[in-house]
Protein backbone atom coordinates (compact mmCIF):
# COMPACT_ATOMS: atom_id res chain seq x y z
CA UNK A 1 0.00 0.00 0.00
CA UNK A 2 1.44 3.23 -1.16
CA UNK A 3 1.32 6.45 1.14
CA UNK A 4 -1.64 7.89 -1.09
CA UNK A 5 -3.92 4.52 -0.75
CA UNK A 6 -3.20 4.88 4.03
CA UNK A 7 -3.73 8.44 3.62
CA UNK A 8 -7.18 7.83 2.06
CA UNK A 9 -7.89 4.77 3.83
CA UNK A 10 -7.74 7.29 7.26
CA UNK A 11 -9.91 9.54 5.49
CA UNK A 12 -12.68 7.78 4.52
CA UNK A 13 -12.86 6.24 7.94
CA UNK A 14 -12.64 9.86 9.48
CA UNK A 15 -15.33 10.84 6.62
CA UNK A 16 -13.23 13.37 5.67
CA UNK A 17 -16.03 15.47 4.13
CA UNK A 18 -18.38 15.20 7.09
CA UNK A 19 -15.32 16.75 9.12
CA UNK A 20 -14.47 19.55 6.83
CA UNK A 21 -18.24 19.92 6.88
CA UNK A 22 -18.42 19.64 10.87
CA UNK A 23 -15.66 22.42 10.63
CA UNK A 24 -17.11 24.87 8.65
CA UNK A 25 -20.31 25.00 10.07
CA UNK A 26 -18.41 26.46 13.13
CA UNK A 27 -17.05 28.97 10.68
CA UNK A 28 -20.39 29.93 9.33
CA UNK A 29 -21.84 31.32 12.72
CA UNK A 30 -19.24 33.55 12.88
CA UNK A 31 -19.58 35.09 9.10
CA UNK A 32 -23.52 35.32 9.42
CA UNK A 33 -22.78 37.14 12.74
CA UNK A 34 -19.58 39.05 11.92
CA UNK A 35 -17.59 38.94 14.96
CA UNK A 36 -14.60 40.00 14.63
CA UNK A 37 -12.20 37.47 14.17
CA UNK A 38 -8.93 38.94 15.52
CA UNK A 39 -10.59 38.69 19.28
CA UNK A 40 -12.50 35.38 18.07
CA UNK A 41 -9.43 33.56 16.28
CA UNK A 42 -8.54 31.17 18.97
CA UNK A 43 -11.77 30.37 20.04
CA UNK A 44 -13.01 29.10 16.71
CA UNK A 45 -10.10 27.35 16.10
CA UNK A 46 -10.30 25.57 19.19
CA UNK A 47 -14.11 24.69 18.54
CA UNK A 48 -13.43 23.48 14.93
CA UNK A 49 -10.84 21.12 15.95
CA UNK A 50 -12.58 19.81 19.04
CA UNK A 51 -15.81 19.14 16.65
CA UNK A 52 -13.53 17.55 13.88
CA UNK A 53 -11.97 15.11 16.48
CA UNK A 54 -14.97 14.17 18.00
CA UNK A 55 -16.77 13.53 14.29
CA UNK A 56 -13.91 11.57 12.89
CA UNK A 57 -13.83 9.64 16.52
CA UNK A 58 -17.51 8.78 16.31
CA UNK A 59 -17.17 7.59 12.76
CA UNK A 60 -14.21 5.20 13.71
CA UNK A 61 -16.16 3.90 16.03
CA UNK A 62 -19.29 3.48 14.14
CA UNK A 63 -17.51 1.69 11.47
CA UNK A 64 -16.40 -0.73 13.89
CA UNK A 65 -19.54 -1.77 15.42
CA UNK A 66 -21.31 -1.72 11.90
CA UNK A 67 -18.58 -4.03 10.49
CA UNK A 68 -20.88 -6.86 9.53
CA UNK A 69 -23.24 -4.71 8.01
CA UNK A 70 -20.89 -2.44 5.86
CA UNK A 71 -19.61 -5.71 4.57
CA UNK A 72 -22.75 -6.27 3.13
CA UNK A 73 -24.04 -2.47 2.71
CA UNK A 74 -20.55 -0.95 1.47
CA UNK A 75 -17.71 -3.52 1.24
CA UNK A 76 -15.33 -1.15 -0.24
CA UNK A 77 -15.01 1.16 3.55
CA UNK A 78 -11.70 0.33 4.94
CA UNK A 79 -12.64 -2.12 7.88
CA UNK A 80 -14.73 -4.44 6.19
CA UNK A 81 -11.73 -3.93 2.95
CA UNK A 82 -9.07 -4.83 5.63
CA UNK A 83 -7.70 -1.62 4.52
CA UNK A 84 -7.18 -0.75 8.10
CA UNK A 85 -6.93 -3.20 11.05
CA UNK A 86 -9.75 -3.18 14.35
CA UNK A 87 -7.19 -2.74 16.13
CA UNK A 88 -5.26 0.72 14.75
CA UNK A 89 -9.16 1.73 14.14
CA UNK A 90 -10.66 1.39 17.65
CA UNK A 91 -7.55 3.11 19.06
CA UNK A 92 -7.91 5.40 16.58
CA UNK A 93 -11.67 6.31 17.43
CA UNK A 94 -11.27 6.62 21.35
CA UNK A 95 -8.09 8.75 20.78
CA UNK A 96 -10.12 11.24 18.76
CA UNK A 97 -12.91 11.24 21.46
CA UNK A 98 -10.27 11.80 23.88
CA UNK A 99 -8.19 14.58 21.65
CA UNK A 100 -11.80 16.47 21.20
CA UNK A 101 -12.26 15.92 25.32
CA UNK A 102 -9.01 17.82 25.28
CA UNK A 103 -9.95 20.57 23.31
CA UNK A 104 -12.89 21.09 25.05
CA UNK A 105 -10.88 22.00 28.36
CA UNK A 106 -8.60 24.14 26.49
CA UNK A 107 -12.10 26.42 25.70
CA UNK A 108 -12.72 26.41 29.24
CA UNK A 109 -9.30 27.43 30.19
CA UNK A 110 -9.17 29.87 26.99
CA UNK A 111 -11.88 31.87 28.18
CA UNK A 112 -10.99 35.54 29.64
CA UNK A 113 -13.10 34.76 33.04
CA UNK A 114 -13.82 31.43 33.58
CA UNK A 115 -16.20 32.60 36.38
CA UNK A 116 -18.22 34.25 33.82
CA UNK A 117 -19.70 30.91 32.54
CA UNK A 118 -19.34 31.56 28.75
CA UNK A 119 -17.96 28.67 28.25
CA UNK A 120 -20.61 26.66 29.65
CA UNK A 121 -22.82 26.84 26.21
CA UNK A 122 -19.77 24.97 24.39
CA UNK A 123 -19.71 22.44 27.09
CA UNK A 124 -23.13 21.47 27.54
CA UNK A 125 -23.29 21.14 23.25
CA UNK A 126 -20.11 18.72 23.41
CA UNK A 127 -22.08 16.88 26.48
CA UNK A 128 -25.14 16.79 24.37
CA UNK A 129 -23.47 15.47 21.22
CA UNK A 130 -21.76 12.61 23.80
CA UNK A 131 -24.72 11.97 25.09
CA UNK A 132 -26.37 11.00 21.40
CA UNK A 133 -23.32 9.13 20.35
CA UNK A 134 -23.80 6.45 23.24
CA UNK A 135 -27.03 6.48 22.80
CA UNK A 136 -27.27 6.20 19.39
CA UNK A 137 -24.05 3.32 19.06
CA UNK A 138 -24.45 1.15 22.36
CA UNK A 139 -26.30 -1.52 22.19
CA UNK A 140 -28.30 -4.00 24.79
CA UNK A 141 -30.87 -4.99 27.26
CA UNK A 142 -30.83 -1.57 29.05
CA UNK A 143 -29.38 0.93 26.10
CA UNK A 144 -31.58 2.49 23.47
CA UNK A 145 -29.37 1.80 20.81
CA UNK A 146 -30.97 4.72 18.77
CA UNK A 147 -29.60 3.43 15.22
CA UNK A 148 -32.00 0.14 15.90
CA UNK A 149 -35.21 2.47 16.38
CA UNK A 150 -37.33 4.24 13.39
CA UNK A 151 -36.69 7.25 12.51
CA UNK A 152 -34.85 7.75 15.98
CA UNK A 153 -31.52 7.10 14.76
CA UNK A 154 -31.96 9.02 11.59
CA UNK A 155 -33.05 12.46 14.00
CA UNK A 156 -29.83 11.80 16.00
CA UNK A 157 -27.38 11.97 13.34
CA UNK A 158 -28.88 14.79 12.00
CA UNK A 159 -29.00 16.14 15.05
CA UNK A 160 -25.52 16.10 15.20
CA UNK A 161 -25.49 18.63 12.37
CA UNK A 162 -27.48 21.05 13.92
CA UNK A 163 -25.09 20.58 17.21
CA UNK A 164 -22.18 21.68 15.05
CA UNK A 165 -23.97 24.92 13.95
CA UNK A 166 -24.60 25.41 17.63
CA UNK A 167 -21.17 24.67 18.84
CA UNK A 168 -19.59 27.26 16.81
CA UNK A 169 -22.44 29.80 17.88
CA UNK A 170 -21.31 29.06 21.35
CA UNK A 171 -17.96 29.88 20.03
CA UNK A 172 -18.94 33.52 19.33
CA UNK A 173 -20.98 33.69 22.26
CA UNK A 174 -24.09 33.94 20.25
CA UNK A 175 -26.04 30.32 21.48
CA UNK A 176 -29.21 32.45 21.95
CA UNK A 177 -28.99 33.62 18.11
CA UNK A 178 -32.38 32.94 17.03
CA UNK A 179 -30.77 33.11 13.21
CA UNK A 180 -28.32 30.43 14.02
CA UNK A 181 -31.01 28.11 15.15
CA UNK A 182 -33.05 28.45 12.41
CA UNK A 183 -30.08 27.62 10.25
CA UNK A 184 -29.62 24.62 12.30
CA UNK A 185 -33.27 23.66 12.12
CA UNK A 186 -33.71 23.91 8.05
CA UNK A 187 -29.87 21.56 8.19
CA UNK A 188 -31.27 18.93 10.73
CA UNK A 189 -34.41 18.33 8.41
CA UNK A 190 -32.89 18.17 5.34
CA UNK A 191 -30.13 15.53 6.65
CA UNK A 192 -32.83 13.77 8.20
CA UNK A 193 -34.28 13.52 4.69
CA UNK A 194 -30.70 12.26 3.15
CA UNK A 195 -30.56 9.97 6.09
CA UNK A 196 -34.01 8.11 5.54
CA UNK A 197 -33.09 8.20 1.75
CA UNK A 198 -29.93 6.26 2.43
CA UNK A 199 -31.76 3.62 4.39
CA UNK A 200 -33.97 2.55 1.59
CA UNK A 201 -30.51 1.27 -0.26
CA UNK A 202 -29.42 -0.49 2.85
CA UNK A 203 -32.37 -2.08 3.66
CA UNK A 204 -30.27 -5.64 2.58
CA UNK A 205 -27.51 -4.96 5.40
CA UNK A 206 -29.50 -3.35 7.64
CA UNK A 207 -31.39 -6.81 9.06
CA UNK A 208 -30.74 -6.09 12.82
CA UNK A 209 -32.61 -2.83 12.19
CA UNK A 210 -36.04 -0.88 12.08
CA UNK A 211 -35.65 1.81 9.52
CA UNK A 212 -38.57 3.86 8.46
CA UNK A 213 -37.99 2.13 4.70
CA UNK A 214 -38.32 -1.49 6.33
CA UNK A 215 -40.98 -0.69 8.68
CA UNK A 216 -43.50 1.45 6.72
CA UNK A 217 -42.19 0.65 3.14
CA UNK A 218 -40.71 2.71 0.58
CA UNK A 219 -43.18 4.68 -0.59
CA UNK A 220 -43.90 6.39 2.54
CA UNK A 221 -40.86 6.69 3.75
CA UNK A 222 -39.71 8.75 0.21
CA UNK A 223 -42.90 10.97 0.91
CA UNK A 224 -41.28 11.62 4.58
CA UNK A 225 -38.41 12.45 2.85
CA UNK A 226 -40.22 14.99 0.49
CA UNK A 227 -42.02 16.71 3.30
CA UNK A 228 -38.17 17.05 5.44
CA UNK A 229 -36.80 18.13 2.06
CA UNK A 230 -39.85 20.91 2.12
CA UNK A 231 -39.70 21.88 5.53
CA UNK A 232 -35.84 22.54 5.54
CA UNK A 233 -36.49 24.63 2.34
CA UNK A 234 -39.19 26.79 4.41
CA UNK A 235 -36.80 26.87 7.12
CA UNK A 236 -34.00 28.34 5.59
CA UNK A 237 -35.89 31.31 4.21
CA UNK A 238 -37.61 32.16 7.54
CA UNK A 239 -34.29 34.08 8.58
CA UNK A 240 -34.93 36.86 5.42
CA UNK A 241 -39.10 36.39 6.65
CA UNK A 242 -38.32 37.23 9.96
CA UNK A 243 -36.12 40.13 9.02
CA UNK A 244 -32.94 38.32 10.50
CA UNK A 245 -31.59 38.89 7.13
CA UNK A 246 -32.09 41.73 4.38
CA UNK A 247 -34.99 39.92 2.26
CA UNK A 248 -33.11 41.03 -0.82
CA UNK A 249 -30.31 38.37 -0.34
CA UNK A 250 -33.13 35.17 -0.30
CA UNK A 251 -31.71 35.24 -3.96
CA UNK A 252 -28.26 33.30 -2.47
CA UNK A 253 -30.40 30.36 -0.87
CA UNK A 254 -32.11 29.64 -3.48
CA UNK A 255 -30.17 27.10 -5.08
CA UNK A 256 -30.73 25.38 -2.17
CA UNK A 257 -34.28 25.58 -2.03
CA UNK A 258 -34.48 24.93 -5.61
CA UNK A 259 -32.52 21.77 -5.36
CA UNK A 260 -34.31 20.20 -2.07
CA UNK A 261 -37.71 20.86 -3.92
CA UNK A 262 -35.99 19.32 -7.16
CA UNK A 263 -35.63 15.82 -5.81
CA UNK A 264 -39.46 15.18 -6.07
CA UNK A 265 -39.55 13.47 -9.48
CA UNK A 266 -36.62 11.72 -8.51
CA UNK A 267 -38.66 9.99 -5.44
CA UNK A 268 -40.94 9.62 -7.42
CA UNK A 269 -39.29 7.58 -9.89
CA UNK A 270 -37.58 5.44 -7.11
CA UNK A 271 -34.27 7.12 -7.91
CA UNK A 272 -33.25 7.13 -4.50
CA UNK A 273 -29.14 7.45 -5.12
CA UNK A 274 -29.86 11.03 -6.90
CA UNK A 275 -32.18 12.07 -4.48
CA UNK A 276 -29.67 11.35 -2.02
CA UNK A 277 -26.92 13.50 -4.13
CA UNK A 278 -29.02 15.89 -4.80
CA UNK A 279 -30.05 16.49 -0.95
CA UNK A 280 -26.42 17.06 -0.11
CA UNK A 281 -25.74 19.49 -3.29
CA UNK A 282 -28.53 21.42 -1.44
CA UNK A 283 -26.93 21.31 1.91
CA UNK A 284 -23.89 22.95 0.32
CA UNK A 285 -26.08 25.73 -1.77
CA UNK A 286 -27.43 26.43 1.69
CA UNK A 287 -24.47 26.35 3.56
CA UNK A 288 -22.43 28.57 0.47
CA UNK A 289 -25.62 30.91 0.12
CA UNK A 290 -25.50 31.90 3.95
CA UNK A 291 -21.38 32.21 3.81
CA UNK A 292 -22.25 34.79 1.02
CA UNK A 293 -25.35 36.77 2.54
CA UNK A 294 -22.56 36.94 5.93
CA UNK A 295 -20.06 38.33 3.74
CA UNK A 296 -22.23 40.93 2.34
CA UNK A 297 -23.45 42.28 5.23
CA UNK A 298 -20.77 42.04 7.69
CA UNK A 299 -17.84 42.40 5.37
Amino acid sequence: MNRREYLRNWWDLSRGANVLWGCSTIVLGSVLIGVNYEENLIPLALHAFCIGAFIAGWFAINDLLDIDIDRVNHPQRPLPSESISLKAAKKYGHRMIILSGVSLLAIVLNEPNISDLAWLDSVAVWLVALLIMIAYEIDGPYNPALKKRIMWGNLAIASTIAITILFGAAAIDHFNDPLLWLVAASAMSLTTAREIIMDTNDQEGDYNRNTLPKVLGNEKARKTVWILSVASALLITLPFTLGYLPQNLVVFVLPAVLSSIAVKPFLKQGNDNEAGHILRVAMIFGLLGLALCGMIINY
